[in-house]
């Protein structure tokens, strides 16, 4: 059944004042299938946001010699006080730092032991700033205490070790399983993957919302006596995305479509966001760029820069119909709601669209240099860059409204 059609006013309080003229905002059409509200927003554009970055603290870099200022960062998170918390894969830890980038001290040494860490994966921040770290060297999810590095092993969780953590309302959200492990040939044979809302033991309690497998090809590459299967996507398919509202709600983006779904704890749709235009379909050019991009990876270190590997992967390079319009999705400290958007150039952020927690559009950032890796604090973000050496380094940033 629908309700009749009204149209939504979508226009930021600080940044449409009332002198802002109406041509300047954005109508929405709002309307209701299924007791689902759907917001509908055409292409035309929103109000401009004047935000920006301002830099705090640049940490790490080929050039400092302390050693925990050196990282490759597989995991950022943050707490409300504005400490930054690191997941470093190459030192076998997780890093923390203050707001001005001091280091404060570590978590975890490398080992199979109690609170010992193999290949830290994903890092987030649980109750009282228990510090959750998916370790798949181990296999296992380690929790330490913040004050005295304690730690303790989370129990099984549905389909073994989750590949992606968020924690939210006394309660523990995963993906159980891969996205990306599933032969393009058998795709539609694949079950679907769950993400899941369980408690802090990880029981689960609420399938939120079911995964369609990531179609992959498989490439088999033998160099002398070795041989090596690699599993890679399919070029443009469009990447389930997910992120975690204060209240336990979750944002979720799954299709080619530029689409979210706000979804409840139990797993109810409450609302769908769409804005135009749909997904535009993949031409020659953008299938010649994406090959050219394999191309440059010849004479790299490592197999993937191998000539004969290279000759491969072009060969079983597959491509899907139509090029994904969302290309990042990020909840800030105020619950807004951060999309990044391909206008033209495919998988490239051309665009961020702000939303509050209901679906509203309070603006667009057109032409951003960086999509933020992490929001945290009051009014804090993140990026992960190399220097001039192709040492990792992280940017602390306050967000300037």
């Amino acid at each position: 059944m629908r309700t009749p059609l009204v149209l939504l006013l979508a226009c930021a309080t600080a940044a449409c004042g009332a002198d802002t003229p109406a041509r300047d905002s954005l109508l929405a059409v709002v309307d209701t299938v299924n007791g689902v509200e759907r917001l509908s927003y055409s292409a035309d554009p929103a109000t401009q946001l004047a935000w920006r970055f301002d830099t705090l603290a640049v940490i790490g870099g080929a050039m400092v010699e302390d050693e925990n200022y050196q990282f490759e960062t597989r995991g950022l998170t943050g707490n409300a006080e504005g400490d930054l918390f690191v997941g470093d894969v190459q030192g076998k830890r997780i890093l923390r730092y203050d707001r001005s980038g001091t280091f404060v001290r570590s978590y975890g040494r490398e080992g199979a032991g109690p609170g010992e860490l193999r290949y830290p994966m994903a890092v987030r921040l649980g109750p009282g700033d228990s510090i959750w770290v998916v370790d798949t060297g181990n296999n296992r999810v380690t929790i330490y205490d913040a004050t005295d590095g304690g730690s303790r092993t989370l129990g099984s969780t549905q389909g073994g070790l989750p590949t992606n953590i968020a924690l939210a309302g006394g309660h523990f959200y995963y993906v159980a399983g891969s996205v990306l492990a599933t032969p393009a040939a058998r795709a539609d044979e694949q079950p679907a993957i769950p993400l899941v809302r369980a408690a802090l033991d990880g029981a689960p309690l609420d399938t939120l919302w079911l995964i369609k497998p990531r179609p992959l090809y498989t490439l088999e590459f033998r160099s002398g006596n070795n041989l090596t299967m690699t599993m890679i996507p399919m070029t443009f398919a469009p990447t389930f995305r997910w992120a975690l509202l204060s209240d336990g709600r979750v944002v979720v983006s799954d299709s080619a479509n530029y689409v979210l779904h706000i979804v409840t704890p139990d797993g109810t749709i409450e609302r769908t966001i769409r804005r135009d235009p749909p997904a535009r379909p993949v031409t020659e050019a953008d299938r010649e760029a994406a090959r050219e991009e394999v191309r440059s990876q010849s004479g790299n270190p490592g197999l993937t820069g191998s000539p004969d590997f290279v000759r491969q992967w072009l060969e079983k390079m597959t491509f899907a119909d139509v090029i994904p319009r969302i290309t990042n999705l990020a909840v800030d400290s105020k619950d807004r709601i951060w999309v990044g958007v391909s206008v033209n150039e495919p998988e490239k952020t051309e665009r961020i669209d702000v939303y509050d927690a209901s679906g509203r559009l309070l603006g667009e950032i057109r032409d951003p240099a960086f999509f933020p890796r992490l929001f945290y604090g009051p009014d804090l973000a993140a990026r992960v860059t190399t220097d001039e050496f192709d040492a990792e380094q992280v940017v602390v940033m306050r967000l300037v409204e």
